[in-house]
């Protein structure tokens, strides 16, 4: 079912490993709004990972890349939100307070975020189609089975490397971000954090 395990536990080790824009949208999170939103962003970031998991399974990845037109559209709408969370970032007020809470974001909010900001990127769903087929044994019985398998073992490593850095980012930084004035500071690197990914998925 599955050609060269090992292989693909290395690649997929390698690819998890490696800074990204969902590694840099999850730290801005953490590092402005707390280690329970940055979980949150998490989860939300790895469902939407997920999503289009299943949807490449399903063969909806091949009208994205095959149809320019649905390509465009969920590019886009990806960089349009991107642009609007970085804007918001940038015009809010002091949203991590110095007792640790949060306001503004609840967690519910931070997962939903955390989804749209990956199923509004349809580079997700073409890298899927190019990635996890590399690894499929071309005469397995369920390729549906097989795609989602695999897929499932990149989020599940995701979200144990991505928990990491959020719970190690929060640890290390926690008495820093506490400090008056930081948290201001924190919302523009977040809001520019955005904008940079808005740019970077519309022209890169």
């Amino acid at each position: 079912m599955i050609e060269q395990p090992l292989a693909f536990l290395a690649a997929t080790l390698a690819l998890v490993l490696t800074p990204g824009p969902d590694q840099a949208y999850i730290l801005g999170r953490t590092l402005s709004q707390g280690r329970t939103i940055g979980i949150c962003s998490v989860l939300g970031v790895c469902s939407g990972a997920m999503l289009y998991i299943l949807a490449a399974a399903l063969g909806f990845a091949v009208i994205i890349r095959t149809s320019k037109l649905a390509y465009n559209i969920l590019l886009y709408a990806g960089g349009a939100y991107l642009l609007f969370l970085g804007i918001s970032a940038l015009l809010s007020k002091e949203i991590f307070k110095p007792n640790g809470q949060v306001k503004n974001t609840s967690k519910g909010k931070a997962y939903i975020q955390g989804v749209l900001v990956n199923i509004l990127n349809p580079k997700s769903a073409l890298f899927f189609l190019a990635f996890v087929p590399q690894f499929m044994d071309p005469l397995a019985p369920n390729h549906f089975l097989v795609f989602i398998t695999l897929g499932a073992v990149v989020v599940g490593i995701a979200i144990i490397w991505e928990s990491f850095l959020v719970i190690f980012s929060h640890r290390l930084l926690s008495g820093f971000i506490r400090r008056p004035g930081v948290a201001r500071f924190l919302n523009t690197f977040m809001g520019l954090i955005f904008i940079g990914l808005a740019i970077k998925l519309l022209f890169f």
